[in-house]
């Protein structure tokens, strides 16, 4: 069955571990097309929103967990990341810490010579840190034909149920074995894209490839779908270039109604990942702050206020306290 068949707006539990919520990834084998600038701060809105959200960060750039105030390069082997988790040195707790915004430059003093902190905690919000080890991921996956289920079967074993409303999954751009980890975990992607036919061309070839790892892993409870196309740099008018203008209209067409609504270029993104703040925190006034809801609204996330939400010092802290 195509993914383009199936309900586009219709998130549901992972059948290899029902007590789980929806298992969110952002994908696409083309590189540099908004996967961690839309996921990221799709969790982060999340968050705000009232959902406990956790953020596992599987891309051997790391910039989910850089853009939190994590590094994923150059790591003393005490610090536990995404990379110990898939080889099972770690656990997925040990490897979990709270998302953060920066709010000083580091080294900065108080008026009594006191070093100020330059990170604070984002409420509600958690991330498996990444590494730039998970380089070696599809190869050391090749061992053997189970190993690509490390992914299904952590989230199963080590996730509490509600424990988290949200689980999100920032991949690499590739169709390797990690990302057939990532689809088997996963319960809805997006697939994120620019306008233009090189990233169109990785849409539809993600489409089959998520299609065809659910059909050969459907006895394994993969059902993985095709859930959504999110366009990052979105043009609103002819100005910005034609060809692109031309292209955007083009997928609007090809992809209907599994596109969400159009991410518009704009120098907050860069900026924001620079001062390593949320769009939503660097200004929450901007156009892109609203599209990330508009988002979020269209993924059946609306504000928690009418859910009963549990609160994340009660249900998390106490498991995570440790990793700060």
């Amino acid at each position: 069955m195509s993914s383009k068949l199936l309900a586009p707006f219709r998130t549901h539990r992972p059948a290899y571990a029902p007590h789980l919520p929806p298992v969110f990834a952002a994908t696409n084998r083309a590189g540099s097309v908004g996967k961690t600038s839309i996921g990221y701060n799709l969790c982060v809105q999340a968050a705000r929103r009232g959902y406990r959200v956790l953020l596992i960060d599987v891309d051997l750039q790391s910039d989910a967990s850089y853009w939190s105030g994590w590094d994923g390069d150059e790591l003393p082997d005490a610090v536990k990341t995404v990379h110990d988790v898939m080889l099972g040195r770690a656990t997925l707790a040990e490897a979990i810490v709270p998302a953060r915004t920066r709010v000083a430059p580091d080294g900065k003093t108080d008026e009594k010579g006191n070093s100020i902190e330059p990170f604070e905690v984002i409420e509600n919000m958690y991330i498996v840190r990444g590494s730039e080890k998970m380089s070696q991921a599809d190869t050391e996956l090749a061992g053997s034909e189970t190993a690509v289920f490390w992914l299904q079967e952590v989230l199963g074993t080590q996730i509490d149920e509600d424990e988290f409303d949200v689980i999100w999954i920032d991949t690499p751009a590739s169709l390797a074995r990690l990302s057939i980890s990532v689809i088997l975990a996963a319960t809805n992607l997006f697939i994120c894209t620019k306008p233009g036919t090189k990233e169109f061309r990785g849409v539809r070839a993600m489409i089959r490839r998520i299609d065809e790892v659910r059909e050969r892993y459907n006895f394994f409870k993969a059902t993985g779908v095709a859930t959504w196309v999110a366009m990052n740099e979105g043009k609103s008018h002819e100005s910005q270039g034609k060809f692109y203008m031309n292209r955007q209209q083009a997928g609007e067409k090809e992809f209907a109604e599994m596109l969400l609504p159009i991410l518009k270029s704009a120098t907050i993104v860069p900026e924001a990942y620079d001062a390593q703040e949320p769009v939503c925190f660097w200004d929450p006034r901007h156009t892109a702050t609203a599209t990330l809801d508009q988002m979020l609204d269209v993924m059946g996330l609306r504000p928690a206020t009418s859910r009963e939400l549990k609160s994340p010092e009660t249900v998390l802290l106490p498991r995570f306290a440790a990793n700060r």
